[in-house]
């Protein structure tokens, strides 16, 4: 990618929708990115190889070549494999969502859109893109000074040290040579390159005769240091990054390869250290580093936020227990379910008796502190997080119990209406009790992919109303024809 922060990029939209092409043209091009637009897949390939963008805005439901089809082919390609691509849908696909991310897609934006937010999806991924694209040439330059240093390690060994080659090589080369005298306790310096100078900012003739440990100032305390000391008490080599200082304080980074020289009779005399200022790629490294983990951070809080959305989009806002919908999402899966495993499934509906006098008596405030007590009450009676309790309409409930046989939920229904009665939430206006009750309908079934769902929750609430119609405050129940057990 060919931008900086402060220019604008090149920017494909591939869609099919062509309202929303438009609209997405319209809203890039008044931020003054350049917009090119395909409204199929192989239009799309085209547009890439013709010109490669700096980010594919990318419909998943394209056509002639799909939109994961197209990614994926744009990632086995290296001339376009680090294009960030975002994914455009129409549907919040768990599936799809995970197949486009996998395929190599850096986001995933469902419509309708909003502006503010795309835009600044675009924006980041495009800093990213650019800090990535930097770091990659700055590792290529890194490569290039690396190879400098396998050349003098060559050299090393196979040439003699006053070999007037070397001593052109060692003069000639960009990174730091020293060469200390190994036969002395403290290893004095009794060589350094001109590219020691330019390191490091001393001359030859404030180094002559030191350890090479005054670089590192009083930073003392590294374990690579430990590292140099046992490499120099076995006589081996070593290659170690080390924190330096120049002599005008600042701090660089210093990679070293340090090699013993040895004379005739094996004895090591000097120590060879070839060292490179790497303190770029290691900016570099630590950039990435602190970008994968604020990536890693932004996915942890939109993996809670969606979190949160998903428990607000199916929990009831009052009670705190699954809302209708869920209700319904949740009934159809355990019948499908429980279709395919042959095992009884239990419903309980319920309705607060004479709930209309009791907001009219002790007011909607009262009412609703009322309904929130009901629904804890309701939800301590199941123990199984397979179980669901959900708010079925105004004062109506709903208690979904899977793998739950007759008596097993006649249990469930008994333990409700005696929690309710010792709780004895006051209610004057009934003509049941001087405190709230309950109807319940109950019914078992094992479910079959060939019995309506309707009709078995139209039963239950048949029940619920014989309930209510022989007196409140009680349970009625039944069982499906295909369990052996008997109405009651």
């Amino acid at each position: 990618m060919n931008i900086e922060i402060t220019q604008k990029a090149n920017i494909l939209i591939a869609e099919n929708k062509i309202e929303s092409l438009k609209l997405l043209s319209k809203i890039l091009e008044e931020e003054s990115y350049q917009v090119r637009q395909a409204i199929d897949g192989e239009m799309a390939l085209i547009a890439v190889e013709t010109e490669v963008p700096d980010l594919i805005l990318l419909g998943v439901d394209l056509d002639k070549i799909d939109g994961h089809q197209l990614c994926k082919k744009l990632k086995q390609q290296d001339k376009t494999a680090d294009i960030p691509i975002i994914f455009l849908s129409e549907f919040d696909d768990f599936e799809q969502k995970i197949k486009a991310l996998q395929l190599g897609g850096v986001d995933y934006i469902i419509k309708p859109y909003q502006q503010k937010e795309l835009l600044v999806r675009i924006k980041n991924h495009l800093k990213v893109s650019l800090k990535i694209e930097k770091i990659k040439e700055n590792n290529k330059q890194l490569e290039k000074k690396l190879k400098l240093i396998k050349v003098a390690q060559q050299f090393q060994k196979q040439i003699p040290l006053e070999s007037h080659l070397l001593y052109q090589a060692i003069t000639a080369t960009n990174n730091s040579i020293v060469i200390t005298d190994a036969t002395i306790s403290e290893y004095p310096i009794v060589y350094v390159n001109p590219g020691f100078e330019t390191m490091t900012g001393y001359s030859p003739e404030e180094v002559m005769g030191k350890n090479c440990r005054f670089l590192q100032g009083n930073d003392r305390q590294k374990p690579q240091l430990e590292e140099i000391r046992h490499c120099l008490q076995q006589g081996t080599s070593c290659h170690v990054t080390l924190r330096n200082y120049r002599k005008d304080g600042s701090l660089f980074w210093n990679e070293i390869s340090l090699s013993p020289i040895k004379d005739e009779s094996e004895n090591i005399i000097y120590y060879i250290g070839v060292q490179t200022d790497v303190t770029d790629k290691k900016r570099a490294n630590e950039q990435q580093q602190r970008y994968e983990a604020s990536l890693q951070k932004m996915n942890r809080e939109l993996y809670e936020l969606n979190q949160q959305l998903y428990r607000l989009a199916n929990m009831d806002g009052l009670t705190e227990v699954a809302n209708r919908r869920c209700f319904d999402e949740t009934l159809e899966q355990e019948w499908r379910r429980l279709s395919r495993e042959k095992q009884p499934l239990s419903l309980i509906l319920g309705d607060i008796d004479y709930f209309k006098r009791y907001n009219d008596k002790y007011g909607h405030l009262g009412g609703d502190d009322c309904l929130k007590r009901v629904a804890a009450t309701l939800a301590q009676s199941t123990f199984r997080p397979a179980d669901l309790v959900a708010r079925y309409g105004g004062e109506e409930f709903a208690i979904i119990l899977p793998d739950t046989p007759h008596q097993g939920a006649k249990e469930v229904a008994q333990r409700i209406l005696d929690s309710l009665r010792r709780l004895r939430i006051p209610h004057k206006a009934s003509d049941v009790k001087p405190y709230v009750t309950m109807s319940l309908g109950l019914g078992t079934i094992t479910p079959s992919l060939d019995i309506d769902i309707k009709s078995f929750v139209d039963q239950v609430d048949d029940a619920l109303y014989q309930a209510k119609k022989q007196g409140r405050d009680r349970l009625k129940t039944f069982v499906h024809h295909s369990d052996p057990s008997s109405q009651s």
